[in-house]
């Protein structure tokens, strides 16, 4: 028992960039997730909620209209899904077809998730004034910035070492905020449905990465190999563990 814990030791050590990434890009924004929905469920939502609308409504010019609609026209659905599909096709044409699927699973199932959850909690949109452009439907999460964000956090993840990935996580957080902020801009989300949006995708998004990335992989093979050793009769070897000998 006592080896089995130091190779469980020593595989964790071995592994810490990938645990700590589990934690700051999986973990951490589920959390907060969870606790804005719950904040919605038992209460309703923020206490700052409107307040907050209320402060951007308040000071209002022609110019911030023109970008508000703007942020939110390049996050309405039908662009981040004409971007993941062709983004997913050319993958796949290059022969990347993991990174395509993984691409396509964290657009795509953000979406998907972004309609369940908005089914499951029927959240009213808010009605403080007259949207210059109004939205219909529920308002929890907002699906604006769950699409962007999707999106921009599995791009940052497929060109992790490109040499401009520091310019691309750069835009993309500031499209993304700024799609976000288009939607309180106009007052068709409440900053709970954003700030869902927003962790729930990174959340999901970052998930995928984990199933897909070849280091979880080898920390599962390791974790298996280190419970068949412990435990042969129970735990089936690794597929790539060499063969038993007499």
């Amino acid at each position: 028992m006592h080896s089995f814990w130091l190779r469980l030791r020593h595989a964790l050590r071995a592994h810490k960039l990938l645990l700590l990434a589990l934690l700051a890009g999986l973990v951490l924004p589920w959390v907060v997730f969870v606790n804005v929905a719950e904040d919605i469920w038992e209460s309703g939502g923020f206490v700052g909620d409107k307040a907050i609308l209320e402060f951007w409504h308040a000071h209002a010019t022609p110019a911030l209209d023109r970008l508000a609609l703007a942020f939110t026209a390049a996050g309405d659905p039908l662009p981040m899904s004409l971007l993941a599909l062709a983004t997913t096709l050319a993958l796949a044409r290059w022969g990347r077809r993991p990174q395509a699927w993984f691409f396509a699973l964290s657009v795509g199932g953000a979406m998907l998730l972004n309609l369940l959850v908005k089914v499951l909690f029927a959240r009213p949109r808010p009605a403080l004034w007259v949207s210059l452009k109004p939205a219909f439907y529920y308002s929890f999460p907002s699906g604006h910035a769950m699409g962007a964000a999707a999106v921009v956090t599995a791009l940052g993840f497929l060109l992790k070492r490109h040499r401009y990935r520091g310019l691309v996580w750069g835009l993309g957080l500031l499209f993304a905020l700024g799609v976000g902020w288009s939607r309180l801009y106009l007052g068709v989300h409440y900053p709970s449905d954003v700030l869902a949006g927003w962790t729930g995708s990174v959340g999901w998004v970052a998930g995928l990465h984990l199933l897909f990335s070849p280091e979880f992989h080898r920390l599962r093979r390791l974790w298996r190999a280190a419970l068949h050793r412990r435990w042969p009769r129970l735990v089936a070897p690794p597929a790539d563990a060499p063969a038993a000998t007499a």
